[in-house]
Parts: C-alpha cells; sequence; structure tokens
C-alpha cells in the first residue's frame, strides 16, 4: 500500500478533526478506522422503534466553540446547531427548579426566586464578561486548545483573580483551583438550590465535583460562563451530524478514509514509529503501511500495551500506563421513545424548564450529591438515583416522529461494581443481570419529577458501560472521555507523567502523537484533535496556513444569534 505523510489510528471526532487539519493543510493524510463507520462515541441510531433517533453517546455538543468549526468550515459540510432558550436545568423534589439560560437574563430572573445574592453575582459575572470578553475567549483558548503549562495556568490565575474581585468571592485563583467542586462552591454561591446547579453541570461535563482541582475548574472556572460563551447544543438530525461534517471536511481536503481496518501494531525502527501492520480481521488483511508521523485516536493503554508492546516501551514505562485509570465518567443510559415531551411538576415553579433540552435530577442538596459521589468513587451504585436527562427533540424535532419526542436518562456509575442495594456484585459482567432493574429505579424517579412520564413511554433501551465496550473495544470500561478525569490524570500529567515529550500530544516515541487521553480530554470541542493537529503540523513545516487562524469561540459569537431555538417546543 501507499505510503503516507500521517496515519491517523481510529475515526472519532478527534481523529479525525486532527486528520481533517493536516489534509487540508497540504499533508498526505490516511484515517484508519476498525469499526465499519467513524464516530463511535458522536453517534446517532434507531436500535428500538424507526423514526425515533437516540445519540447513544455524544449528545451535549460543545464543538460551536472549536476553533474547527471557522477553519474547516464546518456549517458547509451541513452541521447545524439547535438549542433552547435554557440550556441546563435541575429539578427538585420540592417542585422548584433552578435554570441556566441562553440569555443571561433568564438566568437570573430564575436565580433571583432563590437567593438575591447568587443573582446579583451573575449580574456582576455578566458585566466582566461584556468588559473582558476579548480576554475570556484567549484564556478558553490557552487552556482547551493549546497544550498544558505553567504560563497558561498563571494567565488563568490573573484573570480569574480579577473575575473573583468583581464578583465578590474572597478567595484566589490559587486557593480555589486546589479545592474541590463542593468547597468553590459553597465559597461562590448562596442558595443550595443554585449550587447543586452548578455542581451537577460540572459533574455531567467530565469534571467531577469530588476531586479536587477537576472540581474547581468544572464549577468556578467553566460553570459561571455555561450558557452566554460557554454553548450546549444539539445538531440537526443528531449527535452523528458532527461526525458527517468532519468526515466530509477530511475527505473534501484530500483525507482517505479505510473503514474496517483495525490496526494490530504500530511499526518503531531506530527508537521512531515508522508505519503500522492491519490486523487478520481488516480487509486489507495484515498490510503494512508506512508514514512519516502516526496518531493514536486510540486511549493511552491500547496504544502503548497493545500496539507496540512492553518489550518495546520498558517495565518501568509500561507499569505507568498500565495504572491508567477508566473508572470514572462511565454510564448506563435509559433511552425513550415518547408520545410526549416530559412535563415537570417543577415548571408550575418556573415554566422554563419546559424550554430546556438539557437537566438533572435527585440530589437536593450538595451533602447528598457529595454522599453520591463519594459511593460512586467507592466503585458501589448509589441506591438513590441522580441522573443527567436529556430531551433532545425539544432542540432538534427531526429526531422523533411528527408530535412525538425522544427523551434520555444518563447515571454516573462505577464501570465495575462491587455492590448495589441488594448485596454484592461482580464488577462489569453484573450489567447483563442489573440492567433491567436500574433501569426500572431510573424510569421511576423520571416519573417523580414528571409526573405521566411513565404513560408517555413507547419504547424504552438500555445501553449499560459493558455494551458501550462491546460496541467499542477502545472505549474501556465503556468511558467516554478517554479515561478518567481525576487529579492524577488532569492537565499537564495527563495522561499520566512521562508519556509525553515535548508538548500536549507528543509522546516520548519520535513521531508518534496522540490525540485521545490527552488534555482536556476527548469532548465535542475537539480540543485534543486540535492540539495535535498543530504539534503535527508544526513538526512538518506547514502550520502557517492563511485559513488556520480561528481561536475558540470566535465562530460561536460570529453566528450565536443565527442559531435556530425551541423548534420542538409547543
Amino acid at each position: 500500500m501507499e505510503d503516507y505523510d500521517v496515519i491517523v489510528i481510529g475515526g472519532g471526532i478527534n481523529g479525525l478533526t486532527c486528520a481533517a487539519y493536516l489534509g487540508k493543510a497540504g499533508l498526505k493524510t490516511l484515517v484508519l478506522e476498525a469499526r465499519g463507520e467513524c464516530g463511535a462515541h458522536c453517534d446517532t441510531n434507531e436500535p428500538g422503534i424507526p423514526g425515533f433517533l437516540h445519540n447513544l453517546h455524544a449528545t451535549w455538543l460543545i464543538s460551536a466553540m472549536s476553533p474547527a468549526m471557522g477553519d474547516l468550515e464546518l456549517s458547509k459540510f451541513g452541521l447545524e446547531y439547535r438549542t433552547t432558550d435554557f440550556i441546563y436545568g435541575k429539578t427538585f423534589a420540592d417542585g422548584k427548579n433552578a435554570l441556566l439560560g441562553v440569555d443571561p437574563m433568564n438566568t437570573i430572573l430564575n436565580w433571583q426566586k432563590h437567593s438575591a445574592k447568587d443573582a446579583e453575582m451573575i449580574i456582576k459575572a455578566g458585566e466582566f464578561l461584556l468588559t473582558r470578553l476579548p480576554d475570556i475567549t484567549k484564556m478558553l483558548h490557552e487552556f482547551l486548545y493549546e497544550a498544558p503549562c505553567l504560563k497558561t495556568k498563571e494567565n488563568m490565575g490573573r484573570l480569574y483573580d480579577e473575575f473573583n474581585q468583581k464578583i465578590g468571592v474572597h478567595a484566589s485563583f490559587k486557593e480555589i483551583w486546589n479545592m474541590n467542586g463542593f468547597k468553590a462552591t459553597d465559597i461562590i454561591f448562596e442558595s443550595e438550590y443554585i449550587k447543586t446547579l452548578i455542581l451537577s453541570l460540572s459533574w455531567i461535563g467530565g469534571l467531577p465535583p469530588i476531586h479536587p482541582t477537576v472540581g474547581s475548574v468544572g464549577t468556578a472556572v467553566l460553570g459561571p460562563l455555561t450558557g452566554p460563551i460557554y454553548p450546549v447544543h444539539q445538531a440537526k438530525g443528531g449527535s452523528h451530524a458532527l461526525t458527517h461534517a468532519i468526515v466530509k471536511a477530511a475527505t473534501t481536503h484530500g483525507v482517505k478514509i479505510l473503514p474496517c481496518c483495525p490496526v494490530k501494531q504500530i511499526r518503531i525502527e531506530n527508537g521512531k514509529a515508522i508505519g503500522v501492520v492491519l490486523s487478520d480481521e481488516a480487509i486489507f488483511a495484515n498490510e503494512t503501511i508506512s508514514a512519516k508521523k502516526i496518531v493514536s485516536n486510540l486511549t493511552v493503554i491500547p496504544t502503548f500495551l497493545d500496539l507496540i508492546g512492553e518489550d518495546y516501551i520498558g517495565a518501568e514505562m509500561a507499569g505507568k500506563i498500565n495504572k491508567f485509570d477508566y473508572n470514572e465518567q462511565n454510564l448506563i443510559g435509559v433511552y425513550y421513545a415518547l408520545y410526549h415531551a416530559p412535563q415537570f411538576a417543577s415548571a408550575d415553579f418556573d415554566d422554563g424548564i419546559q424550554k430546556c433540552f438539557m437537566g438533572y435530577f435527585g440530589g437536593d442538596d450538595a451533602k447528598a450529591l457529595e454522599r453520591f459521589n463519594t459511593d460512586l468513587i467507592s466503585k458501589k451504585i448509589h441506591k438513590e438515583i441522580m441522573a443527567n436527562w436529556f430531551v433532545p427533540s425539544l432542540a432538534d424535532p427531526t429526531q422523533a416522529p411528527p408530535g412525538c419526542h425522544t427523551a434520555f436518562a444518563w447515571l454516573d456509575t462505577p464501570p465495575a461494581p462491587v455492590s448495589w442495594k441488594n448485596g454484592p456484585l461482580k464488577g462489569l459482567s453484573s450489567w447483563d443481570d442489573i440492567k433491567q432493574e436500574m433501569a426500572d429505579q431510573i424510569t421511576d424517579t423520571f416519573e417523580k419529577y414528571a409526573p405521566g412520564f411513565k404513560k408517555s413511554v413507547k419504547d424504552r433501551i438500555i445501553y449499560t458501560p459493558l455494551d458501550m465496550q462491546r460496541n467499542n473495544t477502545s472505549a474501556i470500561l465503556g468511558n467516554w472521555v478517554g479515561g478518567s478525569v481525576i487529579p492524577g490524570q488532569f492537565f499537564d500529567n495527563r495522561p499520566v507523567p512521562g508519556v509525553l515529550k515535548g508538548g500536549g500530544s507528543r509522546t516520548f516515541i519520535e513521531n508518534l502523537y496522540l490525540s485521545n487521553s490527552i488534555h482536556p480530554f476527548g469532548a465535542t470541542w475537539l480540543a485534543s484533535g486540535y492540539i495535535a493537529a498543530n504539534e503535527i503540523a508544526e513538526d512538518m513545516g506547514v502550520r502557517e496556513q492563511s485559513w488556520w487562524k480561528h481561536r475558540a469561540c470566535d465562530w460561536y459569537l460570529a453566528n450565536m444569534a443565527q442559531i435556530p431555538t425551541n423548534l420542538g417546543v409547543r
């Protein structure tokens, strides 16, 4: 087979983003995808009743903030965003709710019902945002789309110290950085309703509040920006539209994509990655392909332990990599085809909840969420259901037949649980035994917060961490972010110290790069693919391109007013 400048192993959205950039920069680029179709974690399917589309993985699309939107012109390739007036809501057992709106005024009006102090704080935050918008977007670009470094942290610290002074928080960025999310929300917010709104948002965003730094970044740094500058969307036709758009961008710029081509070996010669060997099951079985640069969009363990091996990387490095953790950011999902949208009981308090396509129920105070999070990291399934819910068809009605809707609930869970309410469990294999009972409990909880929900259900699909791993073997334990986001695997520690050398994607093996398991982590902001593309382009001498110029949020701020809203809201 012909040689290439770059081979990307794995056609997930970050591997595809890397490939599309490099193809557009003029490099001869090949993507090798093990499955029959790209985008395993950004997928839309019809696993039940035809016409009801379910996003079994990525649904919270934040790619509108990515530089790729402008650089790769993804909207030209069919990516159309949809949203609702409120992008996140938490509904409570006492009939109240707390909301985050696309328009900050909607957030303020809701928060005033809970705490005048918190509402005043968000007003001051909005004033700071308006006056310092270029500085904030620059900070977001440096933090999310560049290799992690001390300078980025220092720049962020200076800006957030000014921000905290403006909103009346008497703690320095350095102090907050070292806190967990529960402590950070305690010093920022007064209302338990608003604290749990922000805590749950951080959690489902992949930044568990129980952990120092990880939790405070989610609650104190990124949380207040959600809505006006940190966008949340659905895509017309479902999340897989993002995958399709990047595939079209890549192939338009000459990238070759070969599906059904799993890789069994990364070839190393004289300390350098020089190519790959396809597996026995590939459509080009055992084919050897050479390239100047190799990018792995697999996670760190299969990349180094399966495709290279301990004999080459050494026992010490293999031991460090083998400790990389996949036990957090794992979900059981219950997907529903509905006759009508859920009607939340808390709509009597604020009917904005009915114009919200994403939210959370359970955990009515911070202590309850903390107990849940403590059980989670102890590999115990918590007895009370606290789950993230979506109603994607409120934003994009094309995902269900006319008049009908889709919804689902995601429950954070240990992928290999040791116990549940009825006693001990046997790890990952337990899911086939308990998933029906677990789904019943999740459905009953949905009914509690949205009376009549169960009568509206036409069909139900259950998707566990075990199912996710079966569907995509590179998703170890069903982990959705390329490995746990915990302090030892966050920012400049990611994936594990010693794996990366001289940047955010360059590995200790010359000419081998990662676009997964690296900072910030795998998500629809397309950051890890962007970082890898930048560093390869620099190393190949093709980074200086007139079109490669967009920064974080450029496209979104220029186009936000044109994004349709409430298309599925009656």
